[in-house]
């Protein structure tokens, strides 16, 4: 072969090797979006104890596969890993306080337990009847709450992952929990509209509280373990004395559905959102909104503060994740562009329960 026809050949290979890399190299940034390109709806959300993970939930829809759990490193906003397993749409989601483990559940009515480090999958817990709406860890990490459109609570020993008590009493789906700080209590919320709270050690219930004049939504435990507050249906906030049960104020402004509440680490602010795409802040101590944050164009289903307290992440139906900076409240990592109008949304019996 000629000394050209050789360049021609080399040139030609060398032309296919970039090609190849180009193509590559798209794929890989087509696999691995940033926050701000990110399109899928997020119904859960938790941040990492040490605050530099993101961990979003969701799916295509509702309801239908597949089911999305992606770890975001929120230092550069880029998608860190994908934890593929869930067959359907996944509601869930909560980190173990060391930060290792992660559990995620939806509409396969299954909790998975992930090794965060490596994304392998640890452990499939199955025994509730119906699809899972909240998991929590309590606040030493031997043991996991689940709650169930079944109308059940349980817990799991996460010493052997077997079930050891199943909280029964609610008349309608259970749709969040929370764990007291100490551990002690566990928390739940129901559409059969009431606020329940149980004892760890027994599983017994200590006290049911007529909460909301329609289906709550949300429940959270203030840091100091002494308030709760819950959030519904009626569009109101409403915050009660652990010990007594007693109501201690109710917070209006909300004009749809309330879908998360959650405390400020530091305890001084109460965030909420819901169908009426707002997020809005309440100052606890004088019982009165502090501020409402963003434009949101759809329903926001989730929303969690980082341990320290710097950061608010909220998850929508179309425009994905939103985190804000708390020191000035300003947008950390923006979604992508929402649709011009979203439509007005309110869930139907579809949108609450899988097709069977």
């Amino acid at each position: 072969m000629s000394r050209r026809a050789r360049s021609l050949v080399a040139g030609i290979v060398t032309g296919m090797m970039c090609i190849c890399w180009a193509l590559s190299t798209a794929a890989t940034a087509e696999d691995a979006p940033t926050l701000a390109t990110y399109t899928r709806w997020v119904t859960g959300l938790a941040f990492s104890p040490d605050g530099a993970t993101l961990a979003t939930v969701g799916g295509e829809t509702l309801l239908y596969r597949p089911g999305d759990v992606v770890l975001w490193d929120l230092n550069s906003g880029a998608q860190k890993s994908k934890l593929a397993g869930h067959p359907a749409a996944v509601w869930a989601v909560a980190f173990s306080p060391d930060g290792a483990t992660l559990a995620t559940a939806g509409y396969d009515k299954t909790i998975k337990l992930w090794d965060v480090a490596s994304g392998n999958e640890k452990a499939s817990l199955a025994g509730h009847k119906n699809w899972i709406t909240a998991v929590a860890f309590s606040s030493d990490g031997k043991l996991l709450a689940s709650a169930s459109e079944d109308a059940t609570v349980k817990l799991w020993d996460l010493s052997n992952n077997q079930e050891k008590s199943n909280l029964a009493g609610h008349t309608g789906m259970v749709r969040s929990i929370a764990f007291s700080p100490d551990g002690t209590l566990l928390a739940s919320a129901s559409s059969d509209k009431t606020v329940r709270l149980w004892d760890v050690a027994t599983a017994a219930e200590k006290s049911k509280i007529d909460a909301h004049a329609d289906a709550v939504w949300s429940v959270a435990f203030s840091p100091d373990g002494k308030l709760l507050a819950s959030g519904g249906a009626d569009r109101v906030v409403k915050l009660w004395d652990v010990a007594t049960a007693a109501e201690q104020a109710a917070l209006a402004g909300h004009t749809n559905w309330i879908t998360s509440v959650a405390f400020s680490p530091d305890g001084k602010l109460l965030a909420s959102a819901g169908y009426d795409r707002q997020l809005r802040l309440w100052d606890v101590a004088a019982k009165t909104e502090a501020a409402k944050l963003g434009d949101y164009k759809s329903t926001l289903w989730c929303l969690a503060f980082s341990k320290d307290g710097s950061l608010l992440a909220t998850g929508s139906q179309h425009e994905s994740i939103r985190v804000w900076n708390m020191a000035d409240r300003t947008l950390k990592f923006a979604p992508p562009a929402a649709p011009a109008e979203a439509a007005a949304e309110k869930p139907t019996e579809a949108a609450e329960k899988p097709a069977e």
